[in-house]
């Protein structure tokens, strides 16, 4: 071929590669002014044009599928001159294409899964899909004040006082030395933070700096010098002398100096100055953990005025309940489970959330985790680890334990008031069967035991047998003759009410006995929708759902005043706003596990942290507390409870103030007690413990086997012979088909073993389970190709472990003449726990030791 055809063959393969991404640069330039002269709406059409985007990227094959070692998919734009573009990279980084690249569900593969066919149709409800999309562009606001910012965290036990960094300006005053025998102390706010090296008798030198740029931190290194600066695991020095680099510093990530044996770790806290704003560029910037909260709400203001909107949350509260939130985590996280090492990288639902307690407005909402930096490596590559991140967990119903003894209790009495006079033992501790003459099974039920209980005593200590009589007898209807005395079938256990001495079990339940008693000893026989009279008082006291739902799935009651009209159901804010609880008493089969188990924090009792506020706040002041997102108006506090009892309030709240003092949270009223509030502040709380699953474990050898299937590595089925073969060999033992494996590496298979025999003999007994013994028989759990060949097996599921999660519901309270004024209720739920103590005790004594709580409860936030 001559030089000009070759010059004219290289313009035709690079004008092939160009003219599609022009055409693609130039329909995502022009996408808002397009689709604003159609007289499109602001909403779904520049979602539409965006997916028709998407749409012609994935046409054009630009987008590449590759799968990770257990088989997800993971989109990415391919190698090559078109994916390395700066213009089509823009638009990633611009528009939602950056999160939907890691969201392999949002997207529509082939048949056999090689390649990107376009984006799910229904997959987007959204306003701005990217820059100028004519959102809601106005910025949302914390109650007063603006947010600390960000700022540097000396990490260490105690943790130094933070670095406050300020926008990009003058050098810092002073230098922070790295000396092998000094660490840097610095605590006053700078507008830079200065890094420097003293070498012997010379005077110190700059080699670095952190300091603010927009909305980001910035680490700023001018030499390679001896000193190590990494942010995380990346080194952020220049590699010669004379260059400087400038690298981001996300925040949550850790800023690290070393030299010798001297090593400063800082971590980055804090965010932007209000909850949302627009950049600049058009991008929206959030503060941290608030972001899923803020989206909602941009959606829900499309079309309006971009006047400023102010919410409920206070900035300082706010950045206090993460930081503690934070340092509970790190504290579960450096507690192994028995006999294992602590992991580091393991990630868990954890929410914190702090309530006025006399008006409901919601003044922080801390959630963990936050960043990629927060989950392991093996789980920020998972839908599951990306849900983590994407949620706000105040919103999510979760377990709660025994917190919701206390709602429980005050519903229980106020229909059933003599209940409160109940005594009975409290039983030993660990696992524990029976109660009152009941049988509850096998299984049983923990217990912390007790002598003598009454019901003060009860929710002092959580005595779980106490709690479980209680709710037996609250099924009874006390206007009912009482009905006589039957010897109980196993030991006699005493128990009184009402001041009478009994050891008889009592006929449970009021509606009748079944003629054969079942597998825990007895059969709840209600008639059609009846139940107990207490879950009316709980769902009218508490204004939630005490059966199996109806009406809205979200509390959209939260946001009332800020659209105007009450959002309705399909509003875009009930994606900030918290689960309704549905309990399901008028739906009540197993008297043992949908009934009983529902005071201890299981079955169907799963609870908001925001309700869950809510509820102390009630129980605490006596008023109709309701959470809300928006400012309140001054104005007359809130109803009274509708309570046909209000003096049993005494009993459960003597009980609470008991927890802070002698019970279950002692250690945070001890604390508490040194935190120089004044005596007219009280105290009360309520623990729970409840069991989480954690993470499932991996099986090396199922994930081999797949990984084989998914390669075409040669697994075949022989119909006639009724084996799993790999290319033409049946294998006649489990020592066979291992040597097989380790032997892919000589065939075309691309997935390589490399020697582990370890891992291929998992993956040889894996395949014996699907290929029933390798011989004469057809597994139904996969389904070969017309050819035989073996394309997909289905990974065996595996029983994730149960852990402890740890809970606290705290309200500190200021009283004047018996009425509550000022007070902040906290409610911490961590979903792992592990083998610390009292992780959710610390977070909420953190939150209560900080400057912005006492400023609160004394009357001078706003």
């Amino acid at each position: 071929m001559s030089r000009r055809a070759k010059r004219f063959a290289g313009w035709g393969r690079a004008l092939a590669i160009a003219a599609p991404l022009i055409a693609v640069v130039g329909l995502v330039a022009g996408a808002p002014a397009v689709l604003a002269a159609l007289g499109r709406s602001s909403g779904q059409g520049p979602a539409s044009g965006y997916d028709r985007l998407v749409d012609a990227i994935a046409q054009r094959q630009w987008l590449s599928v590759r799968y990770d070692d257990e088989g997800e998919p993971r989109i990415a734009l391919r190698d090559g001159p078109v994916g390395r573009d700066p213009r089509l990279r823009a638009f990633v980084n611009a528009s939602y294409l950056r999160a939907d690249l890691q969201d392999p569900a949002v997207w529509r593969l082939s048949d056999d899964g090689q390649w990107v066919e376009g984006i799910d149709p229904f997959a987007h409800h959204i306003d701005r899909p990217y820059s100028g999309g004519g959102a809601w562009a106005g910025p949302i606001l914390f109650r007063g004040g603006a947010a600390p910012g960000l700022r540097l965290q000396p990490l260490g036990n105690p943790a130094p006082a933070p670095i406050r960094l300020e926008p990009q300006g003058a050098p810092a005053a002073a230098c922070d030395i790295l000396m092998p025998t000094r660490r840097a102390a610095a605590a006053e706010p700078r507008r830079a933070l200065s890094i420097c090296l003293k070498d012997g008798d010379q005077p110190p030198h700059a080699v670095g700096s952190v300091m603010l740029v927009g909305d980001q931190a910035v680490v700023r290194v001018q030499t390679p010098s001896m000193l190590e600066i990494r942010v995380g695991d990346r080194d952020a020095r220049p590699r010669v002398d004379g260059d400087v680099t400038l690298t981001p510093l996300p925040p949550g990530e850790t800023l690290t100096l070393r030299t010798g044996q001297s090593v400063l770790r800082l971590r980055l806290d804090g965010g932007a100055a209000d909850i949302a704003h627009s950049t600049p560029s058009g991008a929206r910037a959030y503060f941290p953990a608030l972001q899923p909260l803020a989206q909602p709400i941009e959606r829900a203001m499309t079309g309006r005025s971009s006047a400023p909107l102010r919410l409920s949350l206070d900035a300082r509260l706010q950045q206090v309940a993460q930081d503690a939130l934070a340092a509970g985590v790190a504290t579960v996280r450096s507690s192994a489970l028995p006999g294992a090492k602590p992991d580091p990288g393991d990630a868990f639902k954890a929410a914190v959330t702090v309530m006025d307690t006399t008006t409901g407005q919601v003044l922080a909402v801390g959630s963990w985790p936050l960043a990629e930096t927060d989950l392991a490596p093996a789980q920020r590559r998972t839908r599951r680890g990306q849900n983590l991140m994407d949620q706000n967990h105040n919103f999510e119903r979760l377990p709660v334990g025994s917190m919701v003894k206390g709602p429980f209790s005050l519903a229980i009495l106020d229909a059933d008031p003599g209940l409160a006079s109940l005594k009975i033992q409290g039983g030993g501790t660990g696992r524990i069967r029976t109660v009152l003459g009941m049988d509850l099974g096998k299984g049983g039920f923990d217990n912390h035991g007790l002598g003598m209980t009454d019901f003060p005593t009860f929710l002092e200590h959580s005595n779980n047998r106490y709690a479980l009589a209680l709710m037996m007898l609250a099924y009874r209807d006390p206007t009912a003759p009482s009905a006589p005395p039957r010897a109980p079938p196993g030991p006699v256990e005493a128990w009184s009410l009402d001041g009478k001495s009994r050891t008889d079990a009592p006929p449970l339940p009021v509606f009748g006995e079944a003629t054969a008693p079942g597998p825990f000893g007895w059969v709840l026989r209600p008639p059609p929708g009846r139940g107990p009279a207490w879950p009316d008082r709980l769902a009218r006291l508490f204004d939630l759902d005490a059966g199996q739902g109806g009406g809205c799935r979200y509390d959209l009651a939260v946001w009332r005043g800020l659209t105007g009209a009450a959002p309705p159901c399909a509003s875009p804010l009930a994606g900030a706003s918290p689960e309704r609880e549905r309990l399901g008493f008028d739906a009540v089969a197993s008297f043992r596990n949908d009934y009983l188990m529902a005071v201890l924090g299981g079955s169907r009792s799963t609870w908001s942290a925001i309700k869950m506020a809510e509820v102390y706040s009630r129980i605490v002041t006596g008023r109709a507390v309701r959470a809300r997102f928006t400012p309140a108006s001054a104005g007359p506090p809130e109803a009274q409870l509708p309570m046909r009892n209000p003096h049993v309030r005494a009993p459960v709240l003597d009980g609470l103030s008991r927890v802070v003092k002698t019970g279950t949270a002692a250690w945070l009223g001890r604390e508490f007690a040194t935190m120089g509030y004044p005596p007219d502040v009280t105290l009360y709380g309520k623990t729970g413990t409840m069991k989480v699953a954690g993470e499932a474990p991996s099986e090396p050898g199922p994930v081999l086997l797949r990984q084989l299937a998914r390669g075409d590595c040669g697994l075949r089925w022989d119909t006639a012979a009724g084996v799993l073969k790999f290319g033409y060999v049946a294998p006649k033992s489990k020592a066979e088909a291992t040597r097989q494996i380790l032997g892919l590496k000589e065939t075309r298979c691309k997935v390589r073993v490399a020697g582990r025999r370890d891992l291929a003999e998992q993956a040889a007994a894996e395949m014996q389970r699907y290929a029933c013994g390798y011989r004469n028989c057809r597994p139904g759990d996969f389904e070969p190709e017309p050819d035989g060949r073996v394309m997909d097996l289905p990974l065996r599921a595996a029983e994730p472990p149960l852990l402890d999660g740890h809970a606290i519901a705290v309200v500190a309270v200021r009283q004047a003449n018996g009425q509550s004024v000022r007070g902040l209720t906290i409610v911490v739920n961590l979903q792992d726990k592990r083998q610390a103590e009292t992780p959710a005790l610390a977070v909420a004594a953190a939150i209560l030791r900080s400057q912005a709580a006492h400023a609160w409860i004394a009357g001078g936030g706003q």
